[in-house]
């Protein structure tokens, strides 16, 4: 009787045990199941277009650069020779800095010289002969002729061959080396480049209403990071009659270096242009953009709803872009989380977003 108690005893504990792991089963398939619910609707950080009027002083980055710069060519096949030019050399125009020699045309040079050699000792002979009596006048002039046919040709041929001097096209400092002495060059061959820093220029893009404004002779104040509180002054060479995509206009500014603090090409440097009248306008921030500054979108907020637009785009002063055309004033433009949006999709305004709207509501301000 006792065992039949014990057996009992296991066997309903062992039941029991079994109840708990499949009550614990059931709970944890029912988690695996649970439906999870995320947050399906992008947030989005949201600003109004502004109208803004921009001080009257405009500041253009550009790239300075050298008025005259220049290669020195080759203007005869042949064998380079007393070629000594090194890097940072200081060069004169005009100056001889080698000589191309050709085979074949020293070959004729060393021809022309024996024939006036020849020519010359004949002529003497004959002089003499002439003052002694044996020959006559007319046999006499004729080798003097000849000696004078042989100089000419000579000359002729110095002409021909003074194509091989190697000569710099402007005064400057050799920067770059193509080739080196006893190389055999071609005709047109670029043997080394020159460049003079004392005439710099440099070029920006000025927005169309700004462009209008400029007249050739104006001046800029120029700037370089290189040199922190040195002026250079720049005067308006040239203003292009030709835009580009975005509006703007390259400019070329005519400097001259400060021999103190020289420049470089290829630094870049700062055009401060101070106008009449300021540039006035709708501006949204850089970060709203989709796509480059050439092909500009953005996402446009109207009842939680993102719609693509495209717009073109006008002055870019570095943090924000003047809207030509798409947008108008007060419209929220989505400045942060597009990397999540398609033209049509629900969104949510972050509640942080200052300036948000559902629709637009605003009233254009003229400028």
């Amino acid at each position: 009787m006792k065992r039949l108690l014990i057996i009992g005893a296991v066997a309903a504990l062992i039941a029991l045990i079994a109840f708990r792991l499949i009550n614990n089963k059931k709970d944890i398939d029912a988690a695996k199941t649970s439906s999870v619910q995320f947050q399906t609707t992008p947030v989005v950080d949201v600003t109004p277009v502004s109208f803004e009027r921009l001080d009257q002083s405009l500041s253009l980055l550009g790239t300075v650069a050298a008025q005259n710069e220049g290669d020195i060519i080759a203007e005869t096949r042949g064998k380079l020779q007393n070629f000594k030019l090194v890097l940072g050399t200081y060069v004169k125009k005009g100056q001889q800095v080698g000589y191309v020699q050709d085979d074949v045309q020293g070959i004729v040079v060393q021809n022309n010289q024996t024939a006036v050699e020849n020519a010359k000792r004949e002529m003497e002979r004959y002089e003499r002969l002439l003052k002694g009596g044996a020959v006559t006048q007319e046999t006499y002039q004729k080798y003097k002729d000849q000696y004078a046919t042989a100089l000419l040709n000579e000359k002729q041929q110095q002409r021909v061959l003074g194509n091989g001097a190697v000569v710099a096209p402007i005064s400057g400092y050799v920067y770059d080396k193509k080739v080196e002495n006893g190389e055999y060059v071609a005709v047109g061959a670029v043997l080394a480049s020159v460049i003079n820093l004392q005439d710099l220029k440099l070029v920006v893009n000025v927005p169309e209403q700004a462009v209008y404004q400029l007249k050739l002779g104006d001046k800029a104040r120029i700037t370089a990071q290189a040199f922190p509180g040195v002026t250079f002054s720049g005067t308006v060479h040239y203003i292009s009659p030709k835009g580009d995509a975005l509006h703007n206009y390259p400019v070329e500014l005519y400097l001259t270096n400060n021999n103190k603090n020289q420049l470089k090409a290829g630094t870049l440097a700062n055009a401060s242009f101070t106008f009449k009248q300021g540039i006035a306008g709708l501006f949204i921030p850089r970060r709203a953009l989709v796509g480059g500054a050439d092909s500009a979108s953005v996402y446009v907020v109207q009842n939680n709803v993102a719609r693509l637009r495209k717009i073109r785009l006008g002055y870019d002063n570095g943090d924000q872009y003047q809207v030509l055309e798409g947008l108008k004033q007060g419209e929220p433009v989505v400045i942060n989380g597009q990397l999540n949006l398609s033209n049509g999709a629900k969104v949510t305004v972050s509640s942080g977003a200052a300036g948000a709207s559902k629709s637009d509501t605003s009233v254009a301000v003229n400028p």
